[in-house]
């Protein structure tokens, strides 16, 4: 192999893991990315069981239903009331609305992550009819005033705004933002893009040495399928991490999985292609000339 040939091989091998790596991270964000659209939050907040959900770290063996009872510390309410109220369609609406704006929050740094007491106030007060009748018990000044003792001494205004753990944590949550961000997802695409353009301008207008670069690609592509395919073990995985018992992770990795399987077979079929291309320019090449 004479020393021009074996640059333009290192060259190749050295862009391809770059890509392969860019590609892999990718598919991760892009993914996740999908995960956070409008209508992928609005499907999570209709089927979500709030009130059946579990978390141990909370209250062991007991529902959310059931914690909201012990929490507010009405006699008049009872589980059967608080099942209404965390299931209604305002409650899904409100938890919708700050999902978004968590969500852009963390894309854009506008302040809107967070929940204040006052949102609770707003949301009993422009929906009162509907709670009074959900719980068979019309909540008081003196219960609102009540409630908001609670949630001050337990400290739920830190623990639901996202600038704090922003704050606490700058370094990861910049990275994590500009992973998830468009210019990210767009630069790899027009990376792996622009690698295969390079290729065939480096091997002299030829797809030659697009090998190495469509098997990167098909690493890519069985790798995301293979994601696709686990991730009901990754949200089985959560849920016993943080002592859950909750449908919301499975509804929130259904979107991952099926963009993972989308760009799983996408990288697939490019992988193969180039292989292909690579091989029968080759045999072309070597074949005896009449």
């Amino acid at each position: 192999m004479s020393h021009g040939k074996k640059k333009k091989t290192g060259i190749t091998i050295v862009l391809c893991i770059f890509i392969c790596l860019l590609g892999l991270l990718g598919s991760i964000f892009g993914s996740l990315r999908y995960a956070m659209r409008d209508q992928a939050i609005d499907k999570l907040t209709r089927e979500w069981e709030l009130s059946q959900m579990q978390i141990t770290k909370i209250a062991d063996r007991m529902s959310m239903a059931q914690f909201f009872v012990v929490m507010v510390m009405t006699p008049e309410i009872d589980a059967e009331g608080a099942e209404r109220l965390l299931d209604a369609e305002y409650t899904r609406n409100f938890i919708a609305a700050k999902l978004k704006d968590f969500r852009d929050d963390l894309l854009v740094t506008n302040g809107k992550g967070l929940i204040s007491f006052d949102d609770i106030e707003k949301l009993e007060e422009e929906y009162r009819d509907a709670v009074t009748e959900d719980l068979r018990y019309s909540v008081t000044p003196e219960d609102m005033e009540r409630y908001e003792t609670t949630w001050d001494n337990l400290g739920l205004e830190e623990r639901f705004i996202l600038g704090e753990y922003r704050e606490r944590y700058p370094v990861p949550f910049a990275i994590i933002s500009a992973l998830l961000s468009n210019w990210f997802l767009a630069l790899t695409a027009i990376s792996t893009i622009a690698l295969g353009v390079g290729l065939w301008f480096l091997n002299g207008h030829s797809f030659s040495g697009h090998r190495v670069y469509g098997v990167v690609l098909l690493v890519i592509g069985v790798a995301d399928c293979a994601v696709s395919m686990s991730c009901g073990l990754l949200a089985d995985a959560v849920n016993k991490f943080i002592n859950m018992r909750s449908n919301v992770m499975d509804l929130f990795f259904v979107p991952v999985s099926q963009m993972f399987l989308i760009l799983g077979g996408i990288y697939t079929l490019l992988g193969i292609i180039f292989v292909l291309l690579s091989v029968l320019v080759k045999r072309r090449s070597t074949r005896p000339r009449l």
